[in-house]
C-alpha cells in the first residue's frame, strides 16, 4: 500500500514509538524508510543564543571579544548538536535495516512543521509518520504543534502516533503545568 514512508524524528521518547510504528508499517507493505530529523532552534535541547548577544543593536555596551567568544561556543555547541542528530538517525537506519526494511535518512535545518512537509513532497512519501504529545487548548496554542501542522499541510496520509495526553489543570495559578494521565 505504502512505498514511501516518511518518519519524523526528534530527540524525544515519542520518537522510539513512532520509528517502531513506522517500521512495522514498512515491513508489513514492502516499504521505504525515510528518517527524517529537522534541526531547529525551537527543539527544547538545541544550543541557544541570547538575542542579546545576536542582536546588531545593543543597549549596553558588550565588548567585541566576548562577542566573539559568545559566537564560537555556541557554534561548536550547534555542531554537536548536529552530530548528535545524526548519529540518532544512524542508530534507528542500522535496526531497521537489520530488520530487512531499506532505509534512508536526512538532517535538514528549518522550522519542523513545513520542513517535514516540504520535505514529504520533495521525496514523494506516500506517508508521515509523526508524533503528537497531546498538547491541547492553551497549551498547544502558546506553543504550537508540529503534528496538528502537519495533519492540515501534507501532501499525503498521516500516521499520527499518540503519546499520553497531556491535560490541562483547571487552577489559573497552574497554567503550563502539565499532569499525564
Amino acid at each position: 500500500m505504502y512505498d514511501k514512508i516518511l518518519v519524523a524524528i526528534d530527540r524525544s521518547e515519542t520518537s522510539r514509538q513512532v520509528f517502531m510504528k513506522a517500521l512495522s508499517v514498512a515491513k508489513a507493505d514492502g516499504a521505504t524508510l525515510i528518517l527524517l530529523h529537522v534541526l531547529s532552534k525551537e527543539e527544547s535541547t538545541s544550543p541557544f543564543m541570547s538575542d542579546y548577544m545576536s542582536a546588531k543593536k545593543r543597549c549596553i555596551h558588550v565588548p567585541p571579544e566576548t562577542m566573539r567568544h559568545a559566537k564560537e561556543v555556541y557554534r561548536k555547541e550547534w555542531v554537536e548538536f548536529e552530530q548528535q542528530g545524526i548519529e540518532i538517525l544512524r542508530s534507528y537506519a542500522k535496526k531497521a535495516i537489520s530488520a530487512g526494511v531499506k532505509t534512508e535518512f536526512t538532517q535538514i535545518t528549518g522550522h519542523p512543521s513545513s520542513t517535514i512537509c516540504e520535505f514529504a513532497r520533495s521525496c514523494d512519501a506516500d506517508l508521515i509518520t509523526i508524533g503528537r504529545r497531546g498538547r491541547s487548548g492553551l497549551q498547544e496554542m502558546l506553543l504550537g504543534s508540529v503534528s496538528n501542522y502537519v495533519v492540515h499541510h501534507a501532501p499525503c496520509s498521516i500516521l499520527l502516533v499518540q503519546t499520553p495526553v497531556v491535560q490541562e489543570s483547571a487552577s489559573a495559578n497552574e497554567i503550563g503545568n502539565a499532569v499525564y494521565v
